[in-house]
């Protein structure tokens, strides 16, 4: 990969950082943490944005048998998003939890 020089002298490497509330490849220095986005990180950014606005809200818990599921608005489908293809969840803080599929939704 091409090493690029940030103008405080760092290297600028490739990365996650979060923006916006998502977490999106970035890349960033490695000396004074500036961030920069190539076209296709940006593009990305705006993707999950756009995704978002279908999502985002409250949403209900119900009882299905001995456990509960949270209802989406069925226009996340056109995402990719179905049943079975949650790959797994975990705790995140004390008010929320990260879902994981098992391929890329957006």
């Amino acid at each position: 990969m091409k090493v690029s020089t940030c103008k405080c002298g760092g290297n600028i490497k490739l990365d996650r950082c979060l923006m916006e509330g998502f977490l999106v490849g970035c890349m960033k220095c490695d000396k004074c943490g500036e961030i920069l986005f190539t076209p296709e990180q940006t593009k990305q950014l705006i993707k999950l944005r756009e995704a978002n606005q279908v999502v985002e809200g409250k949403r209900k818990i119900v009882k299905v048998g001995s456990s509960i599921a949270a209802l989406l608005p069925k226009k996340v489908e056109t995402y990719g998003i179905k049943e079975g293809v949650v790959d797994k969840v975990r705790i995140l803080s004390s008010n929320s939890l990260e879902v994981q599929f098992d391929k890329d939704i957006v």
